[in-house]
């Protein structure tokens, strides 16, 4: 057992528990090791980290502070700060789209940004689970990719959004012939 195992499997329950509210404060080695004592223990798990560092590689926790790696600094991509940001306001956020079609996802991504909407795609990296979802538009096995926003902005997002999974609207001729 190495000194810091040391240290830490002589730490109370209470000071193990608030340690894993801060993993974000630790290096990967003291991640390490306090997910192992808690492991040891029984104590439950912290979340799995949501992504890692570009720069130096260190998992980014879900409690992380938004402003950057806690390591070296670097700021976080897009990706992980919306997660970031949406966890704390995770009750506030209310899903305003729902598509099993992976060519809506970008254009959804898309007019949202330009009208300044943030957003949280669920669901999306799951789509083509074991290509289910590039055979068939939808996968069976996860659902649709499913897009929530902010309650105060959910109206708007709805509007911008609403034409998406609709069909194109038909002439007053009634549907267009390729025949004549």
């Amino acid at each position: 057992m190495s000194d810091a195992e040391a240290i830490w499997a002589a730490k109370t329950d209470d000071e193990l528990l608030e340690a894993a509210e801060e993993l974000f404060d630790f290096t990967e080695e003291g991640e390490r090791i306090v997910r192992a004592e808690l492991r040891r223990r029984g104590l439950p798990q912290p979340d799995p980290p949501i992504g890692t560092c570009y720069r130096c590689g260190r998992s980014i926790a879900s409690n992380s502070p938004v402003g950057g790696c806690s390591q070296c600094g670097q700021p976080f991509p897009t990706d992980v700060l919306r997660v970031l940001e949406a966890g704390t306001h995770e009750a506030d956020l209310v899903p305003v789209l729902r598509t099993g079609d992976a060519g809506l996802i970008p254009l959804a991504k898309s007019l949202l940004e330009s009208e300044g909407i943030e957003y949280l795609v669920r669901g999306e990296n799951l789509q083509d689970l074991f290509g289910l979802g590039r055979m068939t538009g939808y996968n069976y096995v996860t659902g649709p990719a499913e897009f929530c926003v902010h309650a105060e902005n959910a109206e708007r997002a709805r509007t911008l959004l609403d034409g998406l999974t609709a069909l194109p609207p038909q002439s007053a001729d009634g549907p267009a012939d390729d025949d004549a």
